[in-house]
């Protein structure tokens, strides 16, 4: 059976339908009213442009995707997802990334995304330094940040920051528990406590004395936690917890002369006695058996700079770098530093194991040919040991920079290393 088309004229158009199909307009072509099928048809074949208009009416049209509409953005998805992605990023990139969004800068200094980063053990570790500047009346802390675009170059940012979010802690272990001493003003007596499996903090009981940058040490599961008051303030010098029973005890204090007006530097523990070295005159010794404190010389330059990593005891000197051969009993020179000796001849501040390298702080005056020169460059230096079949250890030095440029009159007081 022939197919019928129905064939109006409406408004100059002409109207075309069959069956339930919806109907399309045709301007009209200067052909009449009544044409036939076929007459239609005909007419249409000598009229090209009709049967395009016709062929682009006769499908229904689709709703046009508005063009003024951005992609799905990064940050429509959940802030669980998005804490997810960026605590798989190094946390060098986080300076950078704050800057993306108010959201992006949020997240990243909250504490769930530390969170984030424990539970999937891509934690970092920040080695942080303590300060002491001129017109500042309280240190300051600044932790070293591996620029991203240039991972030869270090630079040193002050704490807090988009880098380093929390502040500064000095931490020591007990068992399978950490705990954690603010270093920061004003003067506090909170002490923090984790498991070594756990993230989050909870409060330990509080210090007997509230202090500012303490130091602590470890012996016998008891915390010794020493230094953070003036020396000219009557609270006790030093307390002692005691893990087990959970209280706290004060020491006796020492003479007035080893009561040090500044942040302690270091607390070592030999034989069961504290060496503490101060940032002022004089040291001090402290016997925990006898209760007794004593004053002690200065120890030198080469003994401070001594450090031991992948269980190799290593000496950065002046002009040399050493380690000792324990089947020779013997000092022997690393090989491949002479270009770092010529930089870091003089004004060493510290060594430390950083991840398995060997990391040096030393700083020169910005201007070295001038009798009075107002700045000093801190430089850092990140080593790498290997030793090799002939057993000769060679270093080679990953990044070394100036990472912080300070007055002359400016202290080194302390160092911390964090992981978060």
């Amino acid at each position: 059976m022939p197919q019928c088309f129905n064939v109006s004229s409406m408004n100059n158009k002409w109207w075309i339908s069959r069956g339930n199909c919806k109907t399309v307009g045709l301007r009209a072509s200067g052909f009449g009213r009544g044409l036939s099928c076929v007459g239609l048809f005909t007419t249409l074949k000598s009229n090209p442009e009709v049967v395009a208009a016709a062929a682009n009416k006769l499908e229904p049209p689709l709703k046009k995707r508005k063009t003024d509409q951005p992609p799905p953005s990064f940050l429509s998805l959940p802030d669980v997802l998005i804490l997810n992605c960026l605590s798989r990023v190094s946390k060098s990139y986080y300076p950078k990334l704050s800057l993306v969004s108010k959201t992006f800068r949020s997240l990243i200094l909250s504490l769930d995304l530390n969170h984030a980063r424990f539970h999937h053990k891509t934690q970092e570790s920040f080695f942080h330094v303590c300060l002491e500047l001129p017109g500042r009346l309280i240190p300051s802390w600044y932790t070293l940040w591996i620029k991203p675009e240039d991972k030869k170059k270090t630079t040193l940012v002050q704490v807090p920051s988009s880098y380093a979010v929390n502040e500064a802690l000095f931490i020591v272990h007990v068992g399978l528990d950490v705990y954690a001493f603010r270093q920061s003003h004003p003067p506090s007596r909170t002490v923090l406590v984790r498991n070594k499996d756990c993230c989050l903090w909870r409060l330990a009981p509080n210090m007997i004395v509230a202090r500012a940058n303490p130091i602590a040490c470890v012996l016998n599961e008891k915390i010794y936690v020493m230094g953070g008051l003036t020396a000219d303030e009557s609270g006790s010098w030093g307390e002692v917890f005691n893990t087990k029973t959970q209280t706290w005890e004060p020491l006796p204090d020492p003479p007035q002369e080893l009561r040090f007006s500044s942040v302690i530097r270091k607390i070592s523990l030999i034989k069961e006695i504290f060496f503490i070295r101060s940032n002022d005159i004089k040291d001090s010794v402290y016997n925990p058996k006898l209760g007794k404190w004593v004053a002690a010389a200065k120890t030198t330059i080469v003994g401070d700079s001594r450090c031991s990593v992948n269980n190799v005891l290593y000496s950065f000197r002046p002009k040399s770098c050493l380690w000792y051969d324990t089947e020779c009993n013997n000092w022997i020179p690393v090989k491949g530093l002479s270009s770092l000796h010529r930089s870091a001849r003089t004004g060493l501040i510290e060594t430390f194991n950083y991840n398995g390298k060997l990391l040096i702080l030393w700083d020169k005056p910005t201007k070295p040919r001038h009798r009075i020169c107002e700045d000093r460059n801190i430089f850092c230096a990140l080593i790498a040991f290997e030793k090799r079949k002939n057993g000769h250890v060679w270093g080679k030095v990953e990044r070394s920079s100036v990472v912080l440029t300070v007055p002359s009159s400016y202290r080194f007081l302390r160092y911390t290393v964090i992981r978060n």
